[in-house]
């Protein structure tokens, strides 16, 4: 039997009153849209498409902007230092055993950009035993996915290695604003990635871990729809290389915060409350990683203004080393310290050549009581942290959960959270369009509290979210020549996010639902890119080696600029998958997109989105 996606407020090793969504289900892991469209569909969660295939796509958690939605790689920041937020469209050619979506500020463990969320992939372990997998996906826009996993262990060592590859013509039809009919050209995309994984035990308990990894996109970029382009490029490049040591605490009882009786309750996952919920096995790790980010957009002939050419390069360099100890049975305490370096390389045909760099670098302490499992728990933690030119902020955290009664259970959090202003932000010079080095962070003080209950095959989850965010960076109008970053006061983001899922024998069935009322506080108008209601499903039935789900959408209306001048219509959207499993390790599925063929939608940066498209695809897991 498949299991429902979600997995929501879980006991999460750390913060046990956080809101976590965790997907590990191959359907929406192997999806045409890439697991980043799994994601879309959990509570709070907005992701940005681009259109197209393999083209660029960027979440949004609770209402921040993808600046401010950390997203990492086996605890490697994917976030870029010059554009910041991240692409996640190539964690479609990873081989991953899980997405993580934790919701709320979590700049007190993670420092810059977890302002929202966090959204953490994470890649099988080697020293877990045998895999063996390989997938093809083919269909409509010339699209063709294909990629391959093979990893065993003997016991001590353990070795994972990938590859895979995503190519797209692109095009597409689309019904502009004026309710023509046209084509959207210039839109292919080609994408390779790899990776290596290589774990050690030396002694029960310590295990020594390297990561590489290393992709490539090519990208064709049509342009907006009124300014089409049939001469620009992008070029994305990325290598990460990470060791890891991760051992048991310093001293205390390595169970001493699990619940007794989590070893032998009987599982089972919900899209609520797992049971039995992760141990909080804590322990002593550091890790240390170097990262290469590049980027390069280039347009010849663009349909207004001169020649474009920029190069972007980040050098990154990082580490942390945290450790645990448990004193007494129910209470642990925890420290540890991170830094980060960052050194830019920027050629642009506009501007002087020039090498920026970013470093920081942060103690943190922090202490739980309470089991997994038991009836209470509490979580605190403050990070101090000094960033080069920004000076030093301190960032608590504090988070409790209560189970008054049996199946419902009540959390709250709240704490502080901040992004850095990106490079570019900073330095960028186009002439008419500048940077700003006098800017300051984006700062916010987050907090929510909500409530659950489940019972043998059903779960919901309540909460009530609030974000007041000032010092925001915005390119602004300064004079008729000029537009500059600044700092434009402040914004309150508040909603409400609610989710439920049931099984009953063959059916299965999960809903999510999110209310968001964002205002920046200058202007008194609706944040744009932001609907205020979103709702997302799903209904399934599985029948032996056969599974049909149908997952429908809906958002209602979002303006697409600050002052509320335009404004995309709601959009209703249906998609489903029939999923046949006809020999053990085989999976054949045909998946159909946007079925309501819904062509004059449009993103929040006025580009259109594809109508509706059908792709077929086999799964071998041996």
């Amino acid at each position: 039997m498949v299991p429902p996606v979600e997995v929501e407020a879980t006991a999460d090793r750390k913060d046990g009153a956080t809101a976590t969504t965790r997907i590990t289900t191959p359907a929406d892991l192997e999806a045409p849209g890439g697991p980043a469209a799994a994601v879309d569909r959990t509570p709070a969660a907005h992701v940005r498409q681009a259109g197209g295939p393999g083209q660029a796509a960027s979440l949004s958690v609770r209402g921040a902007d993808p600046q401010g939605t950390l997203a990492t790689l086996d605890g490697v920041p994917l976030n870029s230092p010059f554009l910041g937020g991240a692409d996640l469209a190539a964690l479609s050619l990873m081989p991953l055993d899980a997405l993580e979506l934790q919701r709320g500020g979590a700049s007190a463990r993670h420092g810059t950009d977890a302002v929202g969320g966090v959204l953490r992939a994470v890649i099988p372990d080697p020293l877990d035993g045998p895999l063996y997998r390989a997938s093809y996906l083919f269909g409509s826009f010339g699209t063709h996915r294909l990629k391959a996993a093979a990893g065993d262990s003997t016991g001590t060592f353990g070795a994972l290695a990938s590859a895979g590859i995503l190519a797209s013509a692109g095009d597409y039809a689309f019904t502009d604003a004026n309710g023509h009919a046209r084509q959207r050209q210039h839109n292919a995309s080609l994408a390779v990635e790899g990776l290596a994984r290589a774990g050690y035990e030396p002694a029960p308990g310590h295990r020594l871990g390297l990561l590489l990894e290393g992709l490539r996109e090519d990208r064709e970029v049509p342009g907006l729809e009124q300014y089409p382009s049939t001469s620009a490029h992008q070029r994305n490049d990325r290598f990460i290389a990470r060791l890891s040591y991760e051992g048991p605490r310093l001293f205390g009882n390595a169970g001493a915060l699990d619940a007794p009786e989590a070893a032998s309750s009987p599982a089972r996952v919900s899209s609520t409350n797992p049971s039995p919920a992760p141990a909080r096995s804590g322990g002593t790790a550091v890790r240390a990683w170097v990262r290469r980010l590049g980027f390069a957009y280039g347009d010849a002939t663009p349909p207004m203004g001169p020649a474009v050419d920029t190069r972007l390069v980040a050098w990154g360099v990082g580490g942390e080393a945290e450790a645990e100890v448990a004193p007494w049975d129910v209470a642990s305490l925890s420290a540890g310290v991170a830094a980060t370096w960052d050194r830019g390389d920027v050629r642009r045909l506009s501007q002087a050549a020039y090498s920026p760099r970013r470093i920081t670098a942060a103690g943190r302490l922090g202490g739980h009581a309470g089991r997994s499992n038991g009836w209470w728990g509490i979580d605190a933690d403050v990070r101090v942290e000094w960033d080069e030119g920004f000076g030093v902020r301190a960032l608590p955290h504090a988070g409790a959960f209560v189970r008054p009664y049996g199946p419902f259970r009540i959390t709250a959090n709240v704490g502080r959270a901040f992004r850095l202003p990106t490079l570019e932000e900073l330095y960028f010079d186009a002439g008419y369009v500048q940077g700003n080095p006098s800017l300051k962070p984006e700062d916010a003080l987050t907090w929510d509290a909500g409530i659950e209950a489940t019972g043998a095959g059903w779960g919901v989850r309540a909460a009530y979210f609030e974000n007041r965010a000032r010092n925001l960076v915005v390119f602004l109008p300064r004079s008729a020549f000029l537009v500059r970053a600044e700092n434009s006061g402040g914004a309150t983001l508040r909603g409400v996010e609610a989710s439920a899922d049931g099984r009953w024998r063959w059916l299965s069935a999960r809903a999510s639902y999110t209310f968001l009322h964002a205002l920046a506080t200058d202007t008194g108008k609706p944040l744009p890119g932001r609907p205020a209601h979103r709702v997302a499903g799903e209904a399934a039935v599985e029948v032996g080696p056969l599974r049909v789900a149908l997952m429908p959408s809906w958002q209602s209306a979002f303006t697409l600029d600050r002052y509320g001048a335009l404004s995309e219509e709601g959009r209703f959207r249906l998609d489903a998958r029939v999923e046949l499993r006809p020999a053990r390790g085989v999976t054949l599925a045909l998946d159909g997109m946007n079925l309501t063929n819904d062509r004059n939608a449009v993103d929040f940066l006025q580009s259109p989105l594809p109508g509706w498209s059908l792709y077929g695809s086999i799964r071998l897991d041996l």
